[in-house]
């Protein structure tokens, strides 16, 4: 998480501006799928977890438990809303790749992945990041199909 002390640095430094370029684009990646500590108050004690969504509380920095879509009630100070999961349906673009098949020819290929979270805990705590790791999956797994077409008769 970005502070503002660790900002603050980062500009008086030479250089700053693309520093802050930098970092800016790195939040910005980061937060595509998944939304990292939830902006609601230290002392909520009800909040109304939004259609299509998954909150994920810990507690003590533990975890404690998924909130479902709805009115939810929460513990201030003790309970934090760590994870946020969309549980829409999300379009990844797979990059062009070449590919080479069973009969030594080579193909351009590129794909559309749709994929939506199903569990919210292993989208959270099992993959760094959800999004590169199924990307890098299908690249591999295409590759991998590719390879055993023969085009030529």
């Amino acid at each position: 998480m970005l502070s503002f002390r660790h900002l603050s640095q980062t500009l008086m430094k030479p250089n700053s501006l693309n520093k802050l370029r930098f970092l800016t684009n790195d939040l910005h990646l980061n937060h595509t799928i998944v939304r990292l500590r939830h902006s609601a108050r230290m002392n909520t004690c009800v909040v109304f977890v939004p259609q299509q969504e998954s909150w994920i509380i810990e507690r003590m920095g533990k975890f404690n438990k998924i909130l479902d879509p709805g009115f939810n009630v929460l513990i201030p100070i003790i309970d934090q809303i760590s994870y946020v999961q969309s549980l829409k349906e999300l379009a990844i673009d797979i990059p062009q790749q070449s590919a080479v098949t069973a009969d030594n020819v080579t193909l351009n290929i590129d794909g559309v992945l749709y994929l939506r979270v199903v569990d919210p805990y292993a989208a959270s705590y099992g993959v760094e990041d959800p999004e590169f790791a199924i990307t890098q999956l299908a690249q591999t797994t295409m590759r991998s199909e590719i390879g055993k077409i023969t085009l030529d008769s």
